[in-house]
Order: structure tokens, then C-alpha cells, then sequence
């Protein structure tokens, strides 16, 4: 089945057609009609066997009297076709004479036929709520003299009175803003039971807890549930009778229906007159605020649309202004009290604007949670509030409140959002043209900042006087700035302040002279303050107070002081003092604390160059008297070695003559012992002198820098090095090495004395691990060379790369200690450094870096 709604005149007509038919086969005629067509109806009825041609027949034990089928009948038709057979079914059921009882649902489906249909008829071409009630109101009471009627909405936790004949009781109409509550027994029980009637006799107002209604002995209520609609109640009440009969029972429940119907048509279209008022309120609204810059305009025009589109509304605008809120919009009827407050500025709290500014939409506040602590408040029925903020603060507030009832429905909240987020949007856009308009500014302020800066560098890189680059800074700050002068100021210890610099006028020479003379350290504020916070302190209106000189109260008008550093300590206080009161913006304290910047670096730059010429000239000093000491050691090593060379060779000699003399020592394993010790430690004194002369050699030796392929050098060294190699499991992982310029011979006794070592010291492990890479750099190469042998202390690093320097002892590890001495030298020769890292059992990691370009 499809939701297409059929015409509504077909449908009023082909619904009289069935009550006007008296048997089955009349039925199974109206539904196969040209009219039911039109109607939207696609049904038929199928007729048990043994049925009369034309007559009806009765239910027999529970048993269908015919089969309706719907077939592609719509569904709002379908239930009330469905509906309307099974009355006339019953209602023109032949047989014997009916019990009591029957006869009543005789009369009574009769009559609520009648009545749902005179009601359809009635109520079907109404489309706004207002007029539906009062359309209802009227049938009821030509259907049911004596009976008004009224209408409710349930609104959360209270009945809203939406409708009150004008002919009931004047209790009962008497306004009612606060609307009723949710536990009145009546409004309850119909509640439970929506969408059948509830009937009761003997109406006791009290027992009700509605003493309005005490004019009534009966009562008739039927709730109904519609989508996108407040549950309502329509509600009916006797002042004439105290018990419904079965007829008026029967006419008020066709009525009922019918009214149902109708509401939901009515809520579909309110549905469409909510969008299309949304709509409307966007429109009108962006078309006056896109008109406008002003956020108080744009306020104002907000306040205009939800008056023009919502009945009898106030509304106001508020901005935040300190720790309160004032009202700078203010339209509608509101209590004296309550204006002067919000335009005076006022404290307001409360949970809902907590919530409004946390989630950034729309708050609605019935009557019954309005904060009582603010006066005037109370006059209203309910409150509706929509956040403005800015950086996601609170910025602003729009607030809109009735005096109607005690919520608001769902159109008024659908265009006060609407309308919020309108407001919202365009101080959003405000705020971001305002802010651009603010960067373009800073970014011209900038943009001249830069070219005096440029202009600044270039003065200030031709001075190393303090206080030439400090006059110089001062003169390109007044330069950017309104008109002014600037003074720079050195404390002397914390007693006085002094003025190195100054550049513009005082206008004043009674403090041209106080300045002159000094101020006092701790009373001048203005500078002691920069001075310990090691911040900028800006004063927009210069207070005379500040500095305790009377003399400046016709001449400051606004005044920015910032400390000075030199080297990271603070040196002075940069200070400049304008004529006029000046607001500080971000563009013009960005300038000057640039300028200062700028300044520092000359500062510093100027010191530093002042130390490295003292610097130079020690170093000078220092390499000259070092280079005499090391051609004295290279000297004295060379001859040492020479001279050492001779007496070691005669004992080493005469050792082995002796040795032979003695013959077999079989029998004196003492005098084999102290022999073999001679022999032993000739040796070591040999490689020790050989050693030496290699170190001297290396220091001596001129550099042959060729470009030298490490992969070729390193497969040349492992070569070498395959006899130590033997018997033993070591695994040498090479990766690709690059081309380094270098000294080819020199850095073969590199990479040999590394990876010589790296065997060396992997000797008690099993399974010797040795890998070499090397780390690339913008500017060098760093060759690493990695073992896993017995590694070294880190705290005795720094004696590795010395001469004779050993972290193991000889019975374990053979050597000179001047192998790593002489990569150290012949590294540095190649302007390059080493590095060793290393764990004791953690193996070891030397390193040595080589510039790209020598």
C-alpha cells in the first residue's frame, strides 16, 4: 500500500455511498464503483458461500461475516474503509430481536458512523490548529447540547490550554499561563489510553484538582498521538448531565476520530509552514544583516524577524562586559525592572547558559525552571536563550521569552534557532573581517618594520659601540611610531638609574633635568618593573604615579619600556614614551619588541666579535707555542726511537748468544724462563720503538689527498688480516663504503688498526661479530666500525686515542698502545675526529669522521 492521499471530495462522497447501502452486494457495488476510484480505494469483499444475494450476514461464533481485501488501497483510507464496513456491518446486521445489549452497539455504531462522518465532512478543510478546535467545538455542540469543549497540549511536565469555548463555564476560561500539571487524574488516564475515548460520570472537581471546572457533572476525553506533535487531549464536559448515555458516548467517539484525522493533517501542515517560516526568517534576515557590519545592527535586525515571525515576543541582545552581561537590543513588552537591570549590566547564572555555550546550540526554558533570583523574570512563560561566542568564548547572547504559555511549540523553536544561527554565523563573519582588516594592518606595520629593520641591520653590523647601536635603534623605532622620544637606561647597582641615550625631547626641561641626573632605582616603576619580570610593560595612558614625577603629567601619554639583554643578561631598560594617550596594538608592540631583538643580536654580534678577535689572537699565540713544542716531541721521539733502537738490538742479541752457549735448559727451567722473558720483552720494546717512529712519521708526512674507495680499501685490509683470522669463527659484514677523499696510505693504517682491534678484542668470543658502514652528512662521512668483544669502561674513553694508553692488561691483549693514537692524528691531519663508544662485554663502536671536501 502507498501514502498517496486521495481527493477529499471523492472520498467524503464514496464514504456516503457505503452508509447508504443495505446489503453485501450494495457494499461489493460501492467498492467497485467509478467513485471509489477516485477515492483511492482498491478493495473488495468477498462473500462467505451460503450467503444471500442481498442480504447481510450475522457473525456466528466469532466467525467473519466477509473478507476485505485492500489491495493497493492507501493506508489512511484502508483503516478507515476497515472501519466504516465494520460498523455498517453491525449496524444493519439482520436477525432476531437483539438483547439490550445488542440494541445499544446497534444504536450506538449507528450513531458513531453518523457523527465520524458529519465530523469528516466538518473538519476535513481545515488545516490550521486553531480553527480545527474551533470547528470541533462547534460540531460538538450542535451534536451534544449542552456540552463545550477545550483543547490541551502536554508540554513536558504541564498541560498547555491551547483551546476554551467561548460558551463554557468562565472558571474555565479564565487564562491559565502556567498551564496545568501532568498528574490531574483526568489528564492521566487519558493520556494511558491515547486513542480511545474516556468517559466519566459525576465529575468531581476537586478529586480532579480542577476547581475551574466545578460547573461540570460529566466529562469526555480522547488523546491523541501525532509525529512531529505535542500529545493532545480534546476534552468535553456537560454542565447539564451527570452520566453519558450511550448515544452521546457514540457521537462524541465519531467525533473524536474524525478530529484525529484532522490533526493529523494539521500537523502535517504546520510541518510545512515551520519549514517554509524557517526558511522566510534565513532569508530575511541574511538579506538585512548582509547589509550590515555592526554586530549591534545585526542584533537589532534579529530582534525585528523573530518579532515580525512570532506572536507577541520579546526579545533582547546581550553582550558580556566583564564578569556580567549588559543588554544593547531590547524589544517587546518587558517588566521596568527587568530592562534596567539587563541595560545596566547584570550577574547571570544558570545551568541552561552553561549548557547553551557548552554545546554551542539553542536553550528552551519552561516557565517552571526560570532562575527566580532575577526580577522580572517571572513575568514570562517560558524563556528561549542562543549562544554567541567568539574563539569559543562567551561573547554574546540572544534571548527571547513570551508571556503566552509556558513552553514554547516546536515552530517557535524552529525559527528562533533558525534566526540564533543566522546571528551567530554573521558575528562569526564579522568578527573574521574584523580580525583580517586587524592582520592587514599589522602585516603593513610589518612590512615597514621589515624595510627599517633591513636598514637597521645593515647600520647596526657597521657598529660595535653599545651605545651607537642603541641610538640607532631608537631613532628607527620613532620612525614607525606616532610622535615621541626614546631614552635607554643602565642601572647602576639598585640605587640609580642612569640615561645612557636618548633621542626626541622631553618638552620639559624640569624633567630633562630630573632624567639627566638619574631617577631612583626602586621609585621608577616604569623601568623597575621590565627590569625584574624580564617582560615588556606597555601603558596605553601613562600614569604619572608610576614613576613618582609630576613633571611627566603634561608630556607622557603613553609609554612601553623593554629590558635589553647582552649575551642573555640583562644590560637596561629600552624605553619609549609617546606624547599623546596611544592604545598599544599587537602590529605596533610586535615593531618594537623587533627592534629590540634586532638590537640584541647587534649586542651580541658586537661582543662577539670583540671576543673573537681576543679569542684569535690568544689562539694565535697558543698554536705557535704549541706548534714549537710538538716539532721539539716529533724531534725528541725521532732521536729517542733511534738511540733506543741499538741497545735493545745488543740485548736482544747477546740473549740468543747466551741461550745457545747454555745449550739444552731442560734442567734449568728457571735461567729457560728469565731468558725467554729477555726475548719477550726486547720484542715488545721493539714494536714500541717501531711504533714511535711510525706516530712521528705520520705527523711529518705530507697528505697525498686522491679520492680513495673504501669498499676497495677495506677488502684489501681483511686480506691482511685472514692469518689472525685462522681457526677462528669471526664474520665480517662490509656495507657499501663511499669514496672519501683522503691520503689512500694513511687511511689503510685506519681502517687496519680498527679492524685489527675489533679481532683482536673478539677473541674470547665464539662467534665474533664485526660490522662496518659508514653514516652520510650534508658536509662529511662517518665510518663506524662495531664489534662484539669485550668492550671498555666509557668513563676511561677519553684515553684511548692517547699515546701508551691501555684499558686492558698485556697478559691478555697484546699491543703498544699507540695504534688509535696514530688514527687520532692521521684523522685529525685530515681536518676530521674520532669517537669510541662501548659497554664493558658490551663490545665496542669506533668511529671517525671525514669532511666531504679537505
Amino acid at each position: 500500500m502507498n501514502d498517496e492521499r486521495a481527493p477529499t471530495e471523492a472520498w467524503l462522497e464514496f464514504t456516503l455511498a457505503l452508509t447508504r447501502a443495505t446489503g453485501l452486494s450494495e457494499l461489493q457495488a460501492a467498492l467497485t464503483s467509478p467513485l471509489a476510484a477516485q477515492a483511492g480505494v482498491s478493495a473488495t469483499l468477498t462473500v462467505p458461500p451460503g450467503a444471500p444475494a442481498d442480504g447481510l450476514l450475522l457473525p456466528r461464533q466469532g466467525e467473519p461475516v466477509a473478507a476485505l481485501h485492500l489491495g493497493a488501497t492507501p493506508a489512511r483510507q484502508a483503516l478507515a474503509l476497515t472501519q466504516l464496513i465494520d460498523l455498517q456491518l453491525r449496524a444493519h446486521a439482520p436477525g432476531p430481536a437483539p438483547a439490550p445489549e445488542s440494541s445499544s452497539d446497534s444504536g450506538t455504531g449507528s450513531s458513531t458512523l453518523r457523527a465520524y462522518l458529519q465530523a469528516t465532512r466538518h473538519l476535513t478543510a481545515e488545516l490550521d490548529f486553531a480553527a480545527l478546535n474551533q470547528r470541533a467545538d462547534e460540531l460538538l455542540r450542535a451534536l451534544l447540547p449542552g456540552v463545550t469543549s477545550s483543547v490541551l497540549e502536554c508540554l513536558g511536565t504541564r498541560w498547555a490550554v491551547r483551546f476554551v469555548s467561548e460558551h463554557a463555564a468562565l472558571a474555565v476560561q479564565a487564562p491559565v499561563p502556567q498551564g496545568l500539571l501532568v498528574d490531574v487524574p483526568a489528564l492521566r488516564d487519558a493520556e494511558e489510553r491515547v486513542g480511545a475515548p474516556l468517559f466519566i460520570d459525576d465529575w468531581d472537581a476537586a478529586a480532579q484538582q480542577l476547581p475551574a471546572s466545578a460547573a461540570y457533572h460529566a466529562a469526555a476525553l480522547q488523546a491523541f498521538e501525532v509525529p512531529e506533535w505535542p500529545v493532545t487531549i480534546l476534552a468535553a464536559g456537560c454542565r447539564e448531565c451527570r452520566c453519558w448515555t450511550p448515544e452521546e458516548r457514540a457521537v462524541f467517539t465519531g467525533v473524536a476520530r474524525a478530529y484525529g484525522e484532522a490533526l493529523t493533517r494539521v500537523a502535517r501542515a504546520h510541518q510545512l509552514v515551520v519549514e517554509r517560516a524557517t526558511l522566510r526568517a534565513l532569508v530575511e534576515f541574511k538579506e538585512r544583516a548582509a547589509h550590515s557590519r555592526n554586530i549591534g545592527d545585526l542584533s537589532g535586525q534579529a530582534a525585528l524577524v523573530l518579532r515580525q515571525l512570532l506572536d507577541r515576543v520579546t526579545v533582547g541582545y546581550l553582550v558580556r562586559e566583564g564578569g556580567g552581561w549588559r543588554a544593547t537590543t531590547l524589544l517587546g513588552d518587558l517588566p521596568e525592572r527587568l530592562a534596567a537591570r539587563l541595560r545596566g549590566g547584570s550577574v547571570l547564572e544558570h545551568e541552561v547558559l552553561d549548557a547553551a555555550f557548552a554545546t554551542g546550540e539553542a536553550q528552551f526554558v519552561p516557565r517552571q525552571t526560570t532562575p527566580p533570583s532575577v526580577p522580572g523574570v517571572d513575568a514570562f512563560g517560558a524563556l528561549a536563550v542562543y549562544p554567541v561566542t567568539e574563539q569559543r568564548q562567551a561573547a554574546g547572547l540572544l534571548v527571547m521569552g513570551t508571556q503566552r504559555a509556558p513552553d514554547w511549540t516546536e515552530r517557535e523553536r524552529s525559527v528562533f534557532r533558525a534566526v540564533g544561527r543566522s546571528l551567530a554565523q554573521a558575528f562569526d563573519r564579522e568578527v573574521r573581517e574584523r580580525r583580517l582588516a586587524q592582520q592587514h594592518a599589522e602585516l603593513q606595520a610589518q612590512a615597514r618594520s621589515l624595510q627599517a629593520f633591513a636598514q637597521l641591520s645593515a647600520d647596526l653590523g657597521a657598529q660595535e659601540d653599545r651605545v651607537a647601536l642603541v641610538r640607532r635603534a631608537q631613532e628607527v623605532a620613532l620612525s614607525l611610531l606616532p610622535p615621541g622620544f626614546a631614552v635607554y637606561y643602565e642601572p647602576e647597582g639598585e640605587r640609580l638609574w642612569h640615561l645612557r641615550s636618548q633621542v626626541g625631547s622631553l618638552r620639559n626641561e624640569a624633567l630633562q633635568a630630573v632624567v639627566d641626573a638619574g631617577l631612583d632605582f626602586h621609585d621608577s616603576q616604569n623601568l623597575l618593573i621590565p627590569w625584574r619580570t624580564g617582560q615588556p610593560y606597555y601603558q596605553s595612558e601613562y600614569d604619572p604615579a608610576t614613576d613618582r614625577l609630576d613633571d611627566t603629567r603634561n608630556v607622557v601619554g603613553a609609554s612601553a619600556t623593554i629590558p635589553l639583554r647582552q649575551a642573555g643578561e640583562l644590560i637596561g631598560v629600552f624605553a619609549i614614551g609617546q606624547y599623546e594617550p596611544h592604545p598599544w596594538a599587537p602590529g605596533n608592540r610586535a615593531l618594537l619588541e623587533g627592534v629590540t631583538r634586532s638590537l640584541q643580536l647587534a649586542l651580541d654580534r658586537a661582543a662577539s666579535l670583540a671576543e673573537l678577535r681576543r679569542t684569535t689572537q690568544e689562539t694565535a699565540r697558543s698554536n705557535a707555542a704549541l706548534q714549537a713544542a710538538n716539532e721539539e716531541l716529533e724531534a725528541f721521539a725521532y732521536s729517542v726511537s733511534h738511540d733506543l733502537r741499538a741497545p735493545v738490538r745488543h740485548i736482544a742479541g747477546f740473549a740468543d748468544l747466551l741461550r745457545r752457549a747454555l745449550g739444552p735448559l731442560d734442567s734449568q727451567p728457571k735461567a729457560a724462563r728469565y731468558l725467554n722473558i729477555i726475548a719477550e720483552s726486547a720484542a715488545q720494546m721493539n714494536a714500541l720503538i717501531d711504533a714511535m717512529l711510525a706516530l712521528s712519521r705520520v705527523t711529518r708526512q705530507e697528505l697525498h689527498l686522491t679520492d680513495v674507495d673504501l669498499n676497495a680499501l677495506v677488502s684489501g685490509v681483511r686480506a691482511t688480516l685472514a692469518p689472525e683470522l685462522q681457526g677462528r669463527a669471526v664474520t665480517i659484514q662490509v656495507a657499501p663504503l663511499p669514496t672519501v677523499q683522503a691520503d689512500a696510505a694513511l687511511l689503510r693504517q685506519v681502517m687496519t688498526n680498527l679492524l685489527s682491534n675489533a679481532v683482536k678484542y673478539t677473541a674470547p668470543c665464539p662467534d665474533a661479530q664485526i660490522q662496518v658502514w659508514a653514516d652520510a652528512a650534508p658536509d662529511a662521512w662517518t665510518v663506524r666500525v662495531r664489534d662484539n668483544g669485550v668492550g671498555f669502561d666509557p668513563a676511561y674513553a677519553h684515553k684511548l686515542f692517547g699515546v701508551f694508553q691501555r684499558l686492558h692488561r698485556a697478559e691478555e691483549f697484546s699491543g703498544t698502545g699507540v695504534g688509535l693514537a696514530n688514527v687520532r692524528r692521521i684523522v685529525q691531519r685530515h681536518g676530521g675526529s674520532v669517537q669510541a663508544e662501548s659497554q664493558p662485554g658490551g663490545g665496542a663502536t669506533f668511529s671517525f669522521r671525514l669532511p666531504r671536501q679537505v
